[in-house]
């Protein structure tokens, strides 16, 4: 029994971990003219405080269909997360700027990524990969499809700033090898599940089979 226990709270931290590593921080900036039309990273430096920080599950924001950005709200944009002052969520989404950061698994050598985005973005990764996006003035929307070439298999951090400025409509959706980003648990976590999983059920299979023959 105490096996047994032993290998569910194995899983169950595995679980936890897993959705640890999906974990996206956002900080948000409102009314800033400037930021949005030139959404770089090193704009985040310069802007001093974020007027709210939150974490989300992955990088999928979108208006509601027919809004336009000057009417639409930062809450409903960010899909309404936990923990946002209602003063932030129910500011106009038209002139912020947002600083993402968070961590992905990438496989050795070349990684299929797309973003989806208007406006405009900034995307680096860690490990001496560097700038990948570099698309910060407004636009309408566009889907750019690129690759990052990571020189071993890993979990690298990643810095992406947003503009959403100039109307609607405002986009921002990142997808790392078919899968969003943030959003489930890296490989090297869902192997690690899968190993739990299965000593349970051998756990399991060996008590049954005690009691068959006792």
């Amino acid at each position: 029994m105490r096996k047994l226990l032993l290998g569910a709270a194995a899983c169950a931290a595995l679980l936890a971990a897993g959705a640890a590593n999906a974990s996206v921080t956002v900080e948000i900036f409102t009314d800033q003219v400037g930021a949005a039309n030139n959404a770089t990273l090193a704009q985040a430096g310069a802007l001093g405080a974020p007027q709210a920080t939150v974490s989300v599950d992955g990088i999928n924001f979108t208006n509601a269909p027919g809004d336009n950005s000057d009417i639409s709200t930062i809450g409903d944009f960010l899909n309404n997360p936990a923990g946002l002052a209602s003063g932030v969520a129910n500011h106009t989404l038209d002139n912020t700027y947002l600083f993402i950061t968070g961590s992905a698994f990438l496989n050795a050598g070349d990684n299929a990524f797309a973003v989806s985005h208007d406006d405009g973005l900034q995307l680096s990764f860690d490990g001496g990969i560097g700038l990948v996006v570099d698309q910060p003035g407004p636009h309408s929307p566009i889907l750019t499809p690129f690759n990052v070439h990571a020189p071993s298999a890993g979990t690298y951090n990643f810095q992406l700033s947003y503009g959403e400025c100039c109307g609607g409509p405002a986009e921002l959706i990142l997808d790392l090898n078919n899968a969003p980003v943030g959003g489930i648990p890296e490989p090297a976590t869902w192997g690690l599940m899968l190993v739990g999983f299965g000593g349970l059920g051998a756990m399991l299979r060996r008590r049954r089979s005690v009691a068959l023959t006792a």
